[in-house]
This record gives C-alpha cells, sequence and structure tokens, in this order.
C-alpha cells in the first residue's frame, strides 16, 4: 500500500471489451500477485480435494 501512495508512473489495461482508467504501476503489479495467490490456492486445493 506505501508503494502505491507515491506512484506517479500510471499506465492502462487493455481488456478484451475496453481499456481502464490509468492506474499506478505498482496497484496493477500488488493485485496481480494478489489475484495470482489467491487463484493458485483455490485451484490447488481444489485438486487436492478431488483425490
Amino acid at each position: 500500500m506505501v508503494g502505491i501512495q507515491n506512484s506517479s508512473n500510471k499506465t492502462k489495461i487493455n481488456l478484451i471489451i475496453n481499456e481502464t482508467v490509468n492506474l499506478p504501476v505498482s496497484f496493477i503489479v500488488g493485485m496481480s500477485f494478489i489475484t495470482g495467490s489467491l487463484t493458485g490456492g483455490i485451484l490447488s486445493s481444489n485438486f487436492h480435494n478431488k483425490k
């Protein structure tokens, strides 16, 4: 969160339908890391329960 407050570099994310507003690069990287960690945890626990 501290890195997000002082970020002056901003960029847009190109989605399939349209683009987002300008977001700080540190916010994009942080959200990607959190989303990937949650998705990986959910998928690994889901596969573990099916065995």
